[in-house]
């Protein structure tokens, strides 16, 4: 994958990104906690969706004119309240590499959302169990995103000091609970952590899961679990479609 940084038409996309919000605040969208997007926020996230390519912190300072600093503030939420996802840069000597930005458009057409209706439909019309086999579908998937996520993780690093057997460095390993809400975030949900339950904000097949609300919903249950076997830890877990208007409900207790 060619990884562009610093030169890809910053003067263009700049202005692009800009004309984008001139509109006003109705052209801007909202943070996870219901704030609106301010102008420098929105141009970010726009600049970010105009890329074919996963793009660097410094390529958006250098395209929007901010500092890095700046930029890296606004790329933290944005990540947060689910509007991007972020990889790391191939490594290429020490250190940690940086992360590269990309757009997970859960506002946008989901290209597979017409797929996920036509196979919740077969799935309701097969008969036996079509919950518990979404469910299953949804684990394996759970665990292929977790194999992917802790491939993409091994970065070159000093050797770590000796540990006793089953200690846990809580200082660099993410907690389950932790591990969930990223995953869910990635994958567009926009989640808002309240304690025990975990508010979904966004949901990426928002047709199919309207229509087949059990299935959808059983196979995104069923990825929780294959994320959380992953882990190591055991949870109770809960997923409750449209318990607010436009929201989900993610009960979510690991097991000590």
């Amino acid at each position: 994958m060619e990884n562009r940084r610093e030169g890809d038409r910053p003067a263009r996309d700049a202005a692009t990104a800009r004309a984008s919000v001139i509109d006003g605040p109705a052209r801007r969208r909202l943070s996870a906690s219901g704030r609106r997007h301010s102008e420098t926020r929105e141009m970010v996230l726009r600049m970010i969706e105009a890329q074919s390519a996963p793009v660097s912190t410094a390529a958006l300072s250098t395209a929007t004119g901010l500092h890095e600093n700046t930029v890296r503030g606004h790329l933290d939420q944005l990540y947060v309240d689910g509007y991007i996802g972020r990889q790391r840069e191939p490594a290429s000597g020490r250190g940690r590499p940086a992360w590269l930005w990309t757009a997970a458009r859960p506002d946008s057409e989901n290209p597979y959302a017409a797929l996920a209706g036509v196979l919740a439909d077969s799935l309701a019309q097969a008969g036996g169990d079509p919950v518990g086999r979404a469910r299953e579908a949804g684990r394996r998937w759970g665990e292929e995103i977790a194999a992917r996520r802790a491939a993409a993780a091994q970065t070159p690093e000093a050797p770590a000091p000796a540990r006793s057997e089953g200690h846990r460095d809580e200082a660099s390993a993410p907690s389950a609970r932790q591990t969930v809400i990223d995953v869910m975030r990635e994958q567009g949900f926009a989640p808002d952590d309240r304690g025990d339950d975990v508010m979904l904000c966004r949901c990426p097949l928002i047709e199919a899961a309207t229509k087949h609300p059990t299935i959808i919903c059983a196979v995104h249950q069923g990825m929780i679990d294959g994320v959380l076997a992953s882990t190591g830890d055991r949870a109770e877990t809960r997923l409750i479609p449209f318990s607010a208007p436009g929201r989900c409900t993610l009960q979510l207790r690991v097991v000590r």
